[in-house]
């Protein structure tokens, strides 16, 4: 049997958990070596993260960090900005762990942390962005920031103290969370699309697509379902998102698309786009939350579609789903 370095198992647990929270993962590391709790050196050149001068910094940050995420624009930013810094952050933190192997190895675990270190804040951002998508107060940020550091401060522990442990712990929480990963990306990459629309609105842009305005995918998407819909003069759409809509994934980024009385969902895929028909949904409220405007359904309570500050107006909407 192969006998894995104690840096290697440890690799795994230790850039997840800076995906999740890198200051604090950086924060634990470098005060690990004060608290007597570690009789042997760090592994790799993790000790030098112990200067003073480093901690201070560092826990700055951390605070900034969960300063900005008690408001929504604050951590959308916040989160954007780190889906660049957590990987390179990961990779540097393998760099330091690795110290001293060799080259091929500080190569593949360098390359090997970012991706997990990346994964990881994508998937948190994107649970983040789900939660604030569908306006649940429950439970509390500060709940859920408290368990997050908890999580983090046991992974960090573990493999410190029994990597071979965490290196286990982190295989079995990567393979559980692998079927939520692609639609929490997703959440996350279209938060993202949410903010910079917010940033870069004008009262211009503020409308329905004209059907002549649609991406060819959607029309096509359109005309093998229906010819009508596909050409009619008075077809209009525009970019969402949707939540828990019958015959999409969980979260879906694709177009809305109307015409008279009709509705349809156009779901964006890489291999052919397609259309859900909207019949039977009946819309409630159109909700105006600044980022984004919120179309829920009655039959439906768990369902809704996401509109972006560039998207047709909250009035524009009412008109069009609850007549007003």
């Amino acid at each position: 049997m192969i006998e894995l370095p104690i840096e290697l198992l440890a690799l795994p647990p230790l850039a997840l958990a800076a995906g999740l929270d890198l200051y604090l993962t950086l924060l634990f590391i470098g005060a690990a070596p004060t608290t007597g709790l570690w009789a042997l050196p760090l592994p790799g050149a993790l000790g030098d993260l112990d200067p003073p001068s480093v901690l201070i910094t560092v826990g700055a940050f951390y605070l900034a960090e969960f300063a900005a995420e008690r408001f929504p624009p604050a951590a959308l930013v916040w989160n954007a900005f780190h889906a660049i810094i957590r990987p390179v952050s990961g990779a540097l933190l393998a760099l330091l762990l690795l110290d001293g192997q060799p080259v091929p190895m500080l190569l593949v675990g360098a390359v090997l942390a970012g991706a997990l270190a990346s994964l990881a804040h994508g998937a948190r951002s994107g649970a983040w962005a789900i939660r604030v998508l569908r306006g649940t107060d429950s439970p509390s940020p500060l709940l859920l920031s408290v368990a997050e550091d908890v999580v983090v401060l046991g992974a960090v522990a573990l493999a410190l103290d029994r990597p071979s442990w965490a290196f286990v712990a982190s295989l079995a929480v990567l393979a559980a969370l692998a079927p939520a990963t692609p639609f929490l990306l997703r959440a996350f990459a279209y938060s993202i699309r949410l903010g910079v629309a917010r940033a870069f609105r004008t009262l211009g842009r503020r409308r329905w697509r004209r059907s002549d305005e649609l991406p060819a995918r959607v029309r096509d998407a359109l005309h093998d379902n229906d010819e009508a819909l596909a050409h009619g003069a008075a077809l209009r759409g525009c970019p969402v998102g949707a939540w828990r809509l019958d015959g999409a994934p969980l979260f879906a980024v694709g177009w809305l698309v109307v015409h008279g009385t009709r509705a349809a969902f156009v779901l964006e895929s890489r291999r052919r786009s397609r259309r859900i028909d909207l019949e039977g949904y009946q819309a409630t409220s159109v909700t105006d939350l600044d980022l984004f405007r919120r179309i829920e359904f009655a039959d439906r309570p768990r369902s809704f579609v996401i509109v972006g500050a560039n998207g047709p107006s909250t009035e524009g909407l009412s008109a069009e789903f609850l007549g007003e």
